[in-house]
């Protein structure tokens, strides 16, 4: 901190919450990668958006890339630009089966990226066997196209998403949203101060009381496994419900106020927490291993386990101004009637409320920010600042896979959860 308690930079906090005065480091945020970390999978578009009659264009880390139906069933990536002219593939057609056609001089190219006939000439064409498009390897998981766009081989696709997306069991919903914003600034908003005031107004803020202040902080954020960035100060890998012992107004003395201003919430909220209760006595909670409990996750994943069920919200880096953001809901419900009601909730309420409603109220904190300009860091902004730690020792970065000294071994599974609400 300089003399007026703030950080310059990305000047790290210590242990108690605070940082040793006068102290400034460097700014590191040009360092991380605009475009994204490219050595990972990542969440493309849904597999129900690729037929077989037409391509789709995808564009992620600053290129664009065409998805098609192979032969085989398999959803095809090729780079969007034919190795023949450069004529853009996304613009072309499937005029048979499990191929993409460029539409300028019909190469067409089957699910491997290798061009199997020469339309425009002809059967004589020395292209046909020896011309190939660039070929992205693709996974499908509950639904959702992954794609591969690293130099090196593809790890295992279980590294890099969620384990309980692979469970049979589990549902997992998705909603996808378009921020005009670099990756960046979009993923750092995780365990900081924003929270009570941002979506103080949310449908879901407004069915219990305004959260506490963010100080004092307790501890710093903890490194755990190659994936995860926990967060500071939690006590358990579960949200928790709100501190006690403390007034729920705080007085202000240079602003000369209390906020927040009113009280008025209580009249109802009660009956919120009292339907916390009766759920946390009836449900399961969500139980996950410490590498893909709560916190930040590489590439650019924030996830927050709310007992009953775990939110999960990926950032995709599409070019340098924009971000897809695809926002997924995990939950376990074994019987077909919890099935059905879990289904019900998503579709209306849980995705509007918890998604569009609150978790969209984060977007202008990446959108209506100058992320180039000096920044004088407070106590409260130890996340952001391990998380740029954590993104320049990724994958791809400075040290190969399986190489960087840094990482922590995976711990056990945890099994003590104090579940909130949904």
């Amino acid at each position: 901190m300089d003399g007026n308690g703030s950080a310059n930079g990305n000047g790290s906090a210590n242990g108690n919450g605070s940082a040793p005065a006068g102290r400034r480091s460097a700014d590191i945020r040009p360092l991380l990668p605009v475009l994204g970390l490219r050595e990972y999978w990542y969440p493309a578009l849904l597999d129900k958006e690729v037929g077989w009659k037409e391509p789709v264009l995808v564009r992620l880390l600053g290129q664009d890339v065409c998805f098609f139906r192979g032969a085989s069933g398999k959803v095809v990536a090729l780079d969007n630009a034919c190795p023949h002219r450069g004529a853009k593939l996304s613009a072309g057609h499937c005029d048979f089966k499990g191929t993409l056609a460029c539409f300028y001089h019909g190469m067409v190219f089957d699910e491997t990226g290798l061009c199997v006939a020469a339309l425009g000439e002809g059967p004589e064409s020395p292209m046909p066997g020896k011309l190939r498009a660039k070929a992205y390897p693709t996974e499908i998981v509950k639904g959702v196209v992954y794609v591969w766009m690293g130099a090196g081989e593809p790890v295992p696709i279980r590294e890099d998403v969620p384990e309980e997306f692979f469970e049979d069991q589990t549902m997992v919903f998705n909603w996808t949203s378009e921020w005009v914003s670099n990756w960046r600034p979009a993923v750092e908003n995780y365990a900081d101060s924003h929270v009570r005031y941002v979506h103080r107004d949310s449908v879901l803020m407004l069915m219990r009381p305004i959260m506490p202040p963010a100080l004092p902080m307790r501890g710093k954020p903890v490194r755990i496994g190659p994936h995860r960035l926990g967060g500071a100060g939690r006590t358990g890998d579960v949200k928790q419900a709100r501190s006690s012992g403390r007034p729920y107004q705080d007085y202000y003395p240079l602003l000369g106020a209390k906020w927040p201003k009113h009280r008025w919430r209580f009249a109802w909220t009660w009956i919120f927490s009292l339907a916390d209760r009766v759920r946390r006595k009836f449900r399961e909670p969500f139980r996950c291993s410490e590498e893909w409990g709560m916190g930040q996750h590489l590439p650019s994943i924030v996830r927050i386990n709310y007992g009953t069920h775990m939110y999960t919200r990926w950032a995709v880096p599409v070019d340098e101004h924009n971000t897809r953001m695809f926002y997924f809901h995990s939950v376990r419900r074994p019987t077909p009637l919890g099935k059905l009601h879990e289904w019900l909730q998503w579709h209306l309420f849980h995705n509007w409320a918890m998604n569009k409603n609150f978790s969209e109220q984060d977007s202008p904190g990446a959108i209506e920010l100058y992320y180039d300009r000096p920044e004088r860091l407070s106590v409260s902004d130890q996340q952001t600042i391990e998380w740029r730690k954590m993104v320049l020792s990724a994958r791809g970065m400075h040290h190969p896979r399986g190489s960087n000294p840094n990482q922590e071994p995976a711990r056990e599974p945890v099994q003590d959860f104090v579940p909130e609400h949904s």
